[in-house]
């Protein structure tokens, strides 16, 4: 849920919101998600791979740690200089390609910035879909709308719940 903070002027928005949308999960995800990784250490250890097994528990705890971890709430800001997130992350213009934005009907929707990077290159931020609108104006003014195609990865995790 995003909560519209103040209007500063026209080509500046901002907005607080969960950093991603928390899922919970009940008893039954977990039995899943521990019988799946005991099946995986055993056959590992079957097949005398020690380090498979050993990756598989660092990862099954890994997993259930985030799973339980509740969203940090932040403070998002659209000016004519660049988008912050909180107080510590400024992204100005010139260090960015592009944004998108998806829409979702069940939940908030989603600016997405492209970094100039090839190493983790776009940033989520959710914003409610009313504000959305402005915040696609405002960025428009500064960057090109790209076309965001959505990694496997990040479609597997929506599948498991993340």
């Amino acid at each position: 849920m995003t909560k519209k903070t103040k209007k500063e002027n026209e080509n500046s928005i901002s907005w607080r919101a969960a950093e991603y949308q928390y899922i919970q999960k009940d008893i039954g995800w977990y039995l899943i998600v521990g019988l799946v990784s005991f099946l995986l250490i055993v056959f590992s250890l079957i097949w005398g791979n020690f380090f498979f097994a050993v990756f598989i528990v660092i990862a099954t705890a890994t997993i259930m740690f985030f799973a339980k971890r509740r969203p940090r709430v932040f403070d998002f800001k659209i000016t004519d200089k660049g988008v912050a997130i909180g107080d510590n992350i400024f992204y100005d213009y010139e260090r960015l390609d592009g944004f998108a934005i998806r829409e979702y009907p069940e939940r908030l929707d989603e600016i997405i910035l492209k970094k100039k990077t090839a190493l983790n290159p776009y940033v989520k931020i959710p914003i409610d879909s009313v504000l959305a609108g402005k915040a696609k104006k405002v960025l428009g003014e500064k960057l090109p709308e790209i076309e965001y195609q959505e990694p496997l990865v990040e479609i597997i995790a929506e599948w498991f719940g993340f």
